[in-house]
Parts: structure tokens; C-alpha cells; sequence
């Protein structure tokens, strides 16, 4: 008689992994005044954290389908193996460039952890359950945005920076051996033929389109040879990665799923709510700071009740999943979130703090409604041997998305920002808001150029607040399309 998977203990290690994963931005951002500090490397700080997105992006929609082909535990066992090596590393780096490379090998182990963690799920319970435990899953991305800052100054001031990434060692051994243990797969032992050509040109196409959306407008000009460059080697690779798929015996990613329309309404919103959310992560703290000239500290305040409807949410739908429905959950989520995407774009130098926090707590309970009910609604659609990859694709559209949503609001708000100042005739408008955020230089601005540049900044975020509501209004109406009458759920 063949082993039974300890179910609890499976849960145990899931979630221990997707914290570490999920905790990861915000106690990193935590620690990088100080690395900054002992490392040097401020011009190149932010691709410590963009190396690891792009690492953990592109590699999600592999994982999954690797994990479809030989099982949960060795993928997953891969991811955290990854985790763990990227984490020594990263402590040992002696330069932000060393730290950047090593942050890629971090990155390489979340994206397993992230296509596997919510698939095992979906695997060991059953239809009735993957809500409420996919909720659960879900709600660690709140959690772990509310604890990490504060858990990130706590190692600064008792530890060093080092023990920032020193922490994920133990946790991942410990969630790897509980996995190992405790989980068990019939899984059929056969000769695959791996899509080497489709890993490789999707791991290109979506490489070089993460690169250009993360250079363009910061590093190099939208219209610059080089981000142009990366834009067509991505349309490039992608041609060639569908002409590939559409061949081969087993394809890294099936096109036939997204005829699916649980699937394919799914993949769009989630597409549209990852732009919403990456969107109002980005640009609501340059409002708090720019405009409403309060601390950087305030800003992450403003943020929390994102993190704080997000996992209230998803525990309350995942209870009634079953009793509501796929399609009543998901649209209520996307209702939520098109009411509180439309509101932020009202939001007023007036109003305070209060207005943006009331409007955000409201967008996260509607990410915390749909994400969950998308992914069981997905998981359900398919077969065991096509959930890896289907669950995979849908976080993959939302980090897409994210990507996508944030450079466009980006190059919309500094056209506006550049527009408005050199009408203004300020000179170097580029450094002159640079010194709006910064706290030590904003108090020295002159009074007249203080407004004016207030002025500009809030007009340039009114309109990327109104890009968010379009996109949050856009979701919505496209999940209206969601199957009144999806197939009777698949619970293998």
C-alpha cells in the first residue's frame, strides 16, 4: 500500500516556503540603507530588487510545467534548494554587483516556489477545501508584507544586514525536509520530451521584455535604440516560441488551455489586476511623499491596508467559495477593486492620508476575493497533469501585467511631470523632482519651485490614478464573462 501524503505537514511546508518568497521584497527593502551603506552601489540599487523579479517571473510558467511532467516534490525541492544557495550567497556578497547576481539566483528558487506551493494545494484537497487553503495561501503575501519591514529592523538592530538572508537558510531546510517526508505522488514513470526550445525562447522573450519595461524611462529613453532593441528581440523570441509550441509533442505552455474561458477570463483579469496593484504599489508613496510631503515611513503606512484587506478577504472567500460560486466571487473581487481603482483617482492633496488608505483597503479585499476564487476556478478546470502549468500561467500574467501596467503609468507621469515644468521653465525639471522626495534636500527647495513641482507631481499621478481605474474598470467588465455554467469541477 503506497504511502498517504500527511496533508497538514504538506500545508506546513507550503506555506513556510511561500512566506519566505512573499517576505522577501519588504525585509530586503528594509535592510538596503544599510547594505547600501557597506556596499556602496546606490545607482545600481534598484535591480537588487528588479534581478530577482525578473528571475522569479520568467521562470514561474517553467516551473509549472516541469512540475506537471515530473511531479510537485522534486520541483519544489528544486525552487527551495535554489532559495537557500541564492540566500547564502547574497550574505556572503562583498559588492552590490556581487549581490545583484546572487539576488538571480534567489529569484531562480522563488519562481519554483511560487508555480509549486499553490499547485500542491490544489493537488491534496479537494474542491470543497482548495478555497479555504488557498485563501490561507494567499493571505501570506498580507502577512508577510505587514511583518517583513518590521522583522527586517529588528535583524538590522540586533543582527547585520547579513542575517536579512541568513534567516530564509534554516526555514528552507526545515520546509524541505517536512515536504520531502510528508508528501507522496503516484506519479507515472515515463520517457518526456522535454520543450528545451520553448523553455529557452520563452526564458528570452519575457527576459528582454522585463529589461526594456524596467530600463525605459530610468536608465535609457523609451524611444532609445536600446530599449527598442530589447522591445524586438522580445516580439522576436516570442514568434518563435508560439511557432515552437504549436509543433511539438509537449509544449511548455499548451495555447489550447486558454479556449478554456474559465482560463482565459481568468489569465485577463488577473492580467488588469496586476496592473492595477504593481501600479498603486509604485506611485501611491511618491504621491504620500511628493505631494502630501510627509516620510517615507508614512508611505509604507498609507500601504498597509492593502496587505490588510488582501488576506481578510481571501479567508472569508475561501470559507464560502463553494456556497457563492467561482464566478460570484470573482466578480465581486473585480467589483471591489473597479469601485476602489475609480475612487483613488479622486483623491485630493485635501484629503490627507486617510482617503488613499480607505480606497486601498478596498482594492485589497477585492485582489484577495479573485486571486483566490481564479486560482481554484483554474486548478478546477483541468487535470492533474495540466495544473502545474495552468495555475503557473496565471501568476505569470499577473507579474506580466504588473510589468506592463507600471512602465506605461511610469512614461504617462514623467511626459506630464516634464511637461508641466519645462512650461514652467524650471531648468534640470529631472533632478528638481528628484529633490521633492528626497527629505534632506525638499526643506531647502525655494517656496515657488516647492509648489510647483507639488503641482506637476500631482497632476502627472492624477493621470496615472486615472490609468488604474481604467484598468481596474477594464477587469471588471471582462470578468462579467466568467462561465455562468462552468463544467462540474475536476477534483483529481
Amino acid at each position: 500500500m503506497p504511502n498517504q501524503t500527511n496533508r497538514k505537514a504538506v500545508l506546513i511546508a507550503v506555506l513556510l516556503a511561500n512566506f519566505l518568497s512573499a517576505i522577501d521584497v519588504s525585509i530586503v527593502g528594509t535592510a538596503m540603507p544599510t547594505i547600501i551603506g557597506t556596499l556602496g552601489g546606490l545607482p545600481i540599487m534598484s535591480w537588487v530588487f528588479s534581478a530577482f523579479l525578473l528571475a522569479s517571473t520568467v521562470t514561474v510558467p517553467i516551473y509549472g510545467k516541469l512540475s506537471d511532467l515530473f511531479g510537485r516534490k522534486i520541483i519544489f525541492m528544486l525552487g527551495a534548494a535554489f532559495i537557500i544557495l541564492g540566500s547564502v550567497l547574497c550574505a556572503m556578497a562583498g559588492s552590490m554587483e556581487q549581490l545583484i547576481i546572487f539576488r538571480v539566483v534567489q529569484g531562480l528558487g522563488a519562481g519554483g516556489i511560487m508555480a509549486v506551493a499553490t499547485t500542491i494545494i490544489g493537488d491534496i484537497f479537494t474542491v470543497e477545501e482548495r478555497g479555504k487553503f488557498q485563501g490561507l495561501l494567499s493571505s501570506v503575501w498580507g502577512i508577510s508584507a505587514i511583518i517583513g519591514p518590521l522583522l527586517g529592523g529588528l535583524i538590522i538592530k540586533f543582527l547585520s544586514w547579513e542575517w536579512v538572508f541568513y534567516i530564509n537558510v534554516p526555514f528552507g531546510i526545515i520546509a524541505m525536509i517536512v515536504l520531502f517526508v510528508a508528501l507522496h505522488e503516484n506519479i507515472e514513470r515515463k520517457t518526456h520530451k522535454i520543450d528545451y526550445i520553448g523553455s529557452f525562447t520563452l526564458a528570452v522573450s519575457m527576459t528582454t521584455l522585463l529589461l526594456a519595461l524596467l530600463s525605459g524611462g530610468s536608465q535609457y529613453p523609451w524611444m532609445s535604440m536600446q530599449i527598442m532593441g530589447l522591445f524586438a528581440l522580445a516580439v522576436v523570441f516570442f514568434i518563435w516560441f508560439f511557432l515552437n509550441e504549436r509543433r511539438v509533442s509537449e509544449p511548455m505552455i499548451s495555447f489550447d488551455l486558454y479556449r478554456n474561458p474559465t482560463i482565459a477570463v481568468s489569465a485577463a483579469a488577473n492580467f488588469l489586476s496586476g496592473a492595477v496593484l504593481m501600479g498603486l504599489n509604485s506611485y501611491i508613496p511618491s504621491y504620500i511623499q511628493g505631494v502630501l510631503g510627509e516620510s517615507p515611513t508614512m508611505a509604507g503606512m498609507v500601504l498597509m491596508p492593502l496587505s490588510i484587506g488582501w488576506p481578510l478577504a481571501s479567508f472569508i472567500g475561501g470559507n464560502r467559495l463553494i456556497k457563492w460560486g467561482f464566478r460570484n466571487t470573482s466578480i465581486t473581487g473585480l467589483a471591489f477593486i473597479a469601485v476602489g481603482s475609480v475612487l483613488i483617482s479622486f483623491t485630493t492633496e485635501a484629503m490627507g492620508t486617510w482617503y488613499p488608505m480607505v480606497t486601498l483597503f478596498i482594492i485589497g479585499f477585492g485582489m484577495g476575493l479573485s486571486t483566490m476564487s481564479f486560482t481554484v476556478a483554474t486548478q478546477s478546470a483541468v487535470t492533474w497533469n495540466q495544473r502545474g502549468i495552468a495555475t503557473a500561467s496565471l501568476q505569470f500574467v499577473r507579474s506580466l501585467g504588473s510589468g506592463v501596467g507600471v512602465a506605461i503609468m511610469g512614461a504617462l507621469m514623467n511626459a506630464k511631470i516634464l511637461n508641466d515644468l519645462s512650461q514652467k521653465g524650471i531648468p534640470n525639471p529631472l533632478d528638481a523632482s528628484n529633490a521633492l522626495l528626497d527629505e534632506s534636500r525638499r526643506p531647502h527647495l525655494p517656496p515657488e519651485l516647492l509648489n510647483s513641482l507639488k503641482d506637476a507631481f500631482g497632476s502627472g499621478l492624477h493621470y496615472t490614478f486615472i490609468l488604474t481605474a481604467v484598468f481596474g474598470v477594464l477587469g471588471f467588465v471582462i470578468t462579467l464573462s466568467f462561465p455562468k455554467n462552468q463544467q462540474k469541477p475536476n477534483i483529481s
